[in-house]
């Protein structure tokens, strides 16, 4: 049993901070029980954050652990086998927990090398967030993200594929409704599957109690994701197939009422912008050039009640796998939500969204003890987000004063 003294508890509702607070975890890891601070039997480990906040662990809604996160992704990917994948997935996975994301979900790797990362984070072997992992993307032949090794044409394949994800280890799926920027040869502003094919994935996730993301760009696209169920749209940027913004009221006030979730992975592009390097693509200087009027369509998404939720993109160019904070600092600059609103994005609505709400995304008896501490008070500037001091991961400090400690037992220390 401990008890964690929190100067500052934000608990991922979206409930306003309490002050002096004290978390009682169990011996398995879970939360027993949260009030005012107060004296502390003697035997009690006792772990002071009191002149911290803490909230509960961040939730990475979009990463790709296999990519490098440089320049040119996907030419590092085509170079590497899988041997070198899983050590960059396991480098990937440790940034993020050190940047107090206690879990993320992994949208495209290859060969299964997330299902053995996951697994072995799950066992102890290495350090690393929760990772719910789609393996491979479902696409169609030649279309984004092919080189992920996933090609499905027609509803009966896209079932197909979908199975063989789940078979393989799948605890999410994806399916890419339109094209991409990271492969010239497809494209953003069109539909890549019909409503049909993707309501085949759709309901081979369901079948499986596992959800859904739709890597949606392009109108047409988003369109059709929402139409058949999906969980989250990622990116959401309301393209039509001449590169020009066209927002669908319909579409997204339909995602209001279902609850589907948009993610819109802000930061890549924004960092883009920001480079001096020559390698920003042609299809990125397009999205600059309409980004106002992407961020104008998702302001009045949030106007309409569309869930948002935390996604970097991490792995993507110019985006590591602890930037979570930077995105929700666009959240709250550039789409319009209070810090707390986009804190509890990234906690308690991705939680939801995800179906793990049971156990994480927000501070309460019987949900498991994942926590960031970190400097100052993030409701008020969501800055402070950056100034991870503590992690607890399952009820365990996995980073202390921004280190990481090693909870594995030694082999001197299960022979005595």
């Amino acid at each position: 049993m401990k008890v964690i003294r929190a100067g500052r508890l934000i608990d991922g509702t979206g409930a306003a901070v309490q002050r002096d607070q004290a978390v009682v975890v169990d011996d398995d890891g879970k939360i027993v029980s949260i009030g005012p601070a107060g004296e502390t039997a003697a035997e009690v480990e006792v772990v002071d954050l009191s002149g911290l906040t803490v909230l509960p662990g961040l939730i990475d809604c979009h990463v790709h652990l296999v990519f490098s996160h440089t320049p040119d992704p996907v030419a590092d990917l085509a170079a590497e086998d899988d041997q070198q994948l899983l050590l960059r997935t396991v480098a990937g996975a440790r940034q993020a927990l050190g940047g107090g994301i206690t879990t993320v979900r992994d949208l495209g790797g290859r060969g299964g090398v997330t299902f053995r990362v996951r697994d072995a984070i799950n066992a102890g072997l290495v350090d690393g967030p929760r990772i719910l992992a789609v393996g491979s993307p479902i696409t169609i032949t030649g279309g984004h993200c092919h080189f992920l090794g996933l090609e499905a044409d027609g509803e009966a394949a896209v079932r197909a594929a979908a199975r063989r994800m789940v078979k393989s280890g799948a605890n999410c799926l994806k399916i890419m409704a339109t094209g991409g920027r990271m492969t010239p040869i497809s494209n953003v502003g069109v539909a890549q599957y019909s409503v049909a094919e993707i309501k085949a994935a759709v309901d081979e996730a369901h079948r499986s109690r596992i959800t859904i993301a739709a890597h949606a760009i392009g109108t047409a696209g988003i369109r059709n994701a929402v139409e058949a169920g999906v969980n989250t749209i990622e990116h959401c940027s309301w393209l039509g197939p001449d590169g020009t913004v066209e927002f669908d009221e319909q579409t997204a006030a339909s995602m209001a009422e279902k609850g589907i979730a948009a993610s819109p992975t802000l930061l890549p592009v924004k960092l883009a912008g920001l480079s001096t390097s020559n390698t920003v693509s042609a299809g990125v200087r397009q999205h600059l050039a309409v980004r106002a009027e992407i961020l104008s369509c998702l302001r009045r998404m949030v106007a309409l009640g569309v869930p948002f939720v935390g996604g970097t993109d991490a792995g993507v160019a110019w985006t590591p796998f602890d930037s979570l904070p930077g995105e929700l600092e666009l959240l709250v600059s550039e789409v319009g939500l209070t810090p707390l609103q986009a804190i509890t994005a990234a906690t308690g609505t991705a939680a939801r969204v995800l179906g793990l709400d049971a156990t994480l995304g927000t501070l309460a008896a019987g949900r498991t003890a994942d926590l960031v501490a970190v400097e100052g008070d993030p409701s008020v500037r969501i800055e402070n987000l950056r100034a991870v001091r503590t992690v607890i991961k399952g009820g365990k400090i996995v980073v202390d004063n921004g280190a990481f400690t090693s909870q594995r037992t030694s082999i001197p220390e299960m022979l005595a």
